[in-house]
């Protein structure tokens, strides 16, 4: 992979490069490398590895003011790409799935604007994160000393969002994307012959069990949505004469609530626990890929609210938080901010579909309205 690009700031064509040489989370090396030399270009002076393949840039006016914090994400998805566009990913089973190459090329569009066109007051991070896709690359950012010394009062960033009208921008306050976790759980007892299951101990009956409590569990929380996904399941090995002694069961359990969230995993760890003690199991659960659920601040968003009019920016509020989960949340934990979606299109394949592309003609919309909510930021001198 080319460790840089030629020429003056193409957004089009650096996005599809990008595109063409995707990377998975936590092995993102080159694709951080593409993204520091592009600012070194733009004449800013990037902070690398951060936490990981972490990138933040500061600008500071050195005068009073507020500071502000942008945020893009740049790792890939293993899925393999079915497309037939001429920017097609040369990594096989991996590409950029989920659009973080068109956040990304957004927000390096905004650093060109202010390596022109610098805040007048306070100070703007901008900040390029990894591994988003496992949940990782927030915590590894934060976690690192270097990120402590900023502290802004505002964090944003964005997520396209196919099924609504590009440029859309889709946001509300409080709730907005669900806290999640996977969840694996391994039950072991002892195989035995298949005439003879007394035996042995399967764990079929248990698993049984599980999978019928993960459908009920949601129910058992009142004042929050809740969903639990059963994604794989597996008991034994497939052999007529043998009795299994070893089960797998995956889910996905997500909330609009961390404490929700957090319940239903103190309940199905105790489900299981009794269940296996009751069949004469062991059991053993693993977490995996853990999400935060992210909450908007009102007075952030009420900002990008108006930032968005100023532009004639369509807005829709939706009733209901994204289901999905985006770690940007770890931030907002931290740090007051707001994330939003803009629509990539009514009919723009899904999210983590083989065959998705980050819009191109969105990069420039999510641009503009970064860089009006700046100038509404940093503009006039502090009161």
């Amino acid at each position: 992979m080319p460790t840089h690009l030629s020429g003056a700031f193409d957004p089009i064509r650096f996005r599809h490069h990008l595109h063409r040489y995707p990377e998975l989370s936590l092995q993102e090396q080159k694709t951080a490398s593409v993204i520091i030399d592009q600012l070194l270009k733009f004449g800013l002076s990037p902070h690398t590895n951060i936490g990981g393949f972490g990138i933040v840039v500061d600008i500071n006016s050195g005068n009073a003011g507020k500071e502000t914090l942008l945020r893009a994400d740049f790792d890939a998805l293993p899925i393999s790409e079915q497309a037939e566009h001429d920017h097609t990913s040369r990594h096989s089973g991996c590409m950029h799935a989920c659009g973080h190459d068109g956040h990304t090329t957004s927000l390096l569009s905004v650093a060109e604007h202010l390596s022109q066109h610098p805040p007048q007051t306070g100070r703007v991070v901008l900040l390029f994160q990894p591994a988003e896709e496992i949940g990782l690359g927030a915590k590894m950012m934060l976690a690192d000393p270097r990120l402590q010394q900023f502290n802004p009062d505002a964090v944003y960033a964005y997520h396209n969002l196919p099924g609504y009208p590009l440029g859309t921008v889709v946001v509300k306050e409080g709730a907005f994307a669900c806290a999640s976790t996977g969840v694996n759980i391994t039950l072991r007892g002892k195989t035995s012959h298949a005439a003879k299951p007394e035996n042995g101990r399967s764990p079929a009956t248990a698993v049984s069990r599980i999978m019928a409590y993960l459908e009920d569990l949601p129910d058992s929380i009142d004042d929050a949505f809740c969903l639990v996904t059963l994604v794989h399941v597996k008991i034994g090995n497939p052999g007529f004469g043998t009795s299994p002694g070893k089960a797998n069961v995956m889910a996905t359990i997500r909330s609009d609530s961390d404490h929700a969230l957090a319940c239903m995993q103190k309940q199905l760890q105790a489900f299981v626990d009794t269940q296996a003690a009751d069949q004469g199991l062991t059991s053993a659960i693993e977490w995996v890929e853990p999400f935060s659920a992210t909450h908007n601040h009102p007075g952030c968003t009420q900002q990008l609210v108006s930032a968005a009019n100023a532009l004639g920016y369509p807005i829709e509020i939706p009733a209901h938080p994204m289901r999905w989960s985006e770690d940007v949340g770890e931030f907002l934990s931290h740090w007051q901010g707001t994330l939003f979606c803009l629509g990539s299109g009514e009919r723009h394949p899904e999210l983590h579909n083989p065959d998705f592309d980050f819009p191109d003609d969105l990069i420039g919309i999510a641009a503009r309205l970064f860089i009006k909510l700046l100038e509404e930021r940093h503009t006039h001198p502090e009161k």
